[in-house]
């Protein structure tokens, strides 16, 4: 048998359309979460727990920000002589932040085919960054193995399906356990169980390079995705039901909806604490700062922060500032943001490098959350007549910044 049996793909060219502007200038996998994590650590931590030894990570953009948070993935024990982590991009930072490749991305794969090849792997397992799980992989490859099919697919059973889920694939499945189709959630019955496709993908390697190469034979323009879910119809695929958390990343709501459930605590075990710890790229920071005028209910508040404020059912990310007289509930607070005296943030995702300045208010809704981009300041302008166009100009050229108004 051979020493490394597993290699894993990183599938990362995943649509991020629908979660600008939190993806404008990231790709779905770098979105950060529940405070100290990246969807990346998901993926990473599933294989690396199950000894995978050598992972390729895909995507048909920049990855440097990606790059920036694993490096030689030393957290996830991946800095070995032995294999280690690969990075595959058929652009490097050619396209502009939210353009989309037209073609697919089933080439990148067939020109770094030898990655599969010379890997010495026996199976491959494929995963994506967007649906978040904590999953036992090697669990995984015993069913693949005992079932003796050609390939293994994950899926997820809910009773009941988001708005944003229906928009996901659900796979049908016969009682000998095998994939009998694939269809789109918005047309599973009421009265049965959604099984939702986890885009996990355990096979032989032999056959998964012989998937590319017949793919790019015929001329098709298509993404390895789209590959996978031919050859799950055309061969004996085994359904393997995961039983864990599960969230699929695919709007801003869910991705709203996926970080307050961490402040569940059966949530919070289930995902990050469960028989596999989810691993991150480690920070040293001083501990939090909590003033005699802070009052935190039901949040996480990550290493760094000056509270002075109101925290309430929110999280907080790293080196935040919350001033006093400050309210923020319902709130998701990303790293390095600034929230002025007198502020009130109710359902609000602010990204990295935010700062909203006193006495301003935003108020969203659970359905909609208002999202603020990266690096953006936001006023709130009591008396319009002393701000005209000129003076707002020579603001804007005196700091260098950027200031959104939001007029009483």
């Amino acid at each position: 048998m051979k020493k490394n049996k597993i290699c894993g793909i990183l599938n990362l060219t995943e649509s991020k359309l629908a979660i600008n502007p939190l993806t404008y200038y990231r790709p779905v996998a770098g979105l950060p979460f529940a405070c100290r994590y990246r969807l990346i650590d998901f993926p990473l931590t599933n294989m690396a727990t199950a000894g995978v030894e050598t992972i390729g990570i895909f995507a048909n953009e920049s990855v440097r920000s990606i790059y920036d948070h694993v490096r030689s993935g030393k957290e996830w024990g991946l800095d070995s002589i032995n294999g280690g982590l690969f990075f595959f991009s058929s652009i490097m930072g050619d396209l502009r932040p939210g353009q989309l490749m037209k073609t697919g991305d089933i080439d990148n794969y067939f020109n770094n085919i030898e990655f599969i090849e010379k890997s010495g792997a026996e199976y491959v397992i494929v995963m994506g960054a967007r649906n978040l799980c904590n999953i036992d992989v090697q669990t995984v490859l015993r069913s693949h193995i005992e079932q003796g099919t050609a390939m293994t697919v994950v899926y997820k059973a809910v009773d009941h399906l988001s708005v944003a889920d229906q928009d996901l694939s659900c796979l049908s499945i016969g009682e000998d356990g095998l994939v009998k189709g694939l269809k789109s959630c918005t047309l599973h019955r009421n009265n049965h169980k959604a099984l939702i496709n986890t885009e996990i993908y355990l096979m032989n390697s032999t056959l998964l390079a012989k998937m590319i190469r017949n793919a790019v034979a015929e001329n098709e323009q298509c993404n390895l995705s789209d590959v996978l879910h031919q050859a799950m119809i055309k061969l004996p695929t085994n359904g393997f039901e995961y039983t864990g958390y599960f969230k699929s990343i695919n709007s801003i709501k869910s991705y709203y909806d996926a970080n307050i459930d961490m402040l569940k605590e059966a949530n919070l075990t289930a995902l990050l604490k469960g028989s596999q710890i989810i691993r991150t790229k480690v920070k040293n920071e001083a501990p939090t700062y909590y003033s005699r005028t802070s009052d935190v209910r039901d949040s996480l508040v990550a290493n760094g922060c000056l509270i002075k404020g109101t925290v309430d059912h929110s999280l907080v990310f790293r080196n935040v500032t919350i001033e006093k007289n400050a309210m923020v509930s319902s709130s998701i607070i990303m790293q390095g943001s600034y929230i002025g005296s007198g502020v009130e943030l109710r359902y609000v995702i602010l990204d990295k490098q935010v700062k909203i300045e006193a006495n301003t208010k935003l108020i969203g809704s659970k359905d909609k959350p208002i999202v603020i981009e990266k690096n953006s300041v936001i006023s709130r302008i009591l008396e319009e007549r002393k701000y005209s166009e000129e003076k707002m100009y020579e603001w804007k050229k005196e700091t260098g910044r950027y200031k959104t108004t939001l007029l009483s």
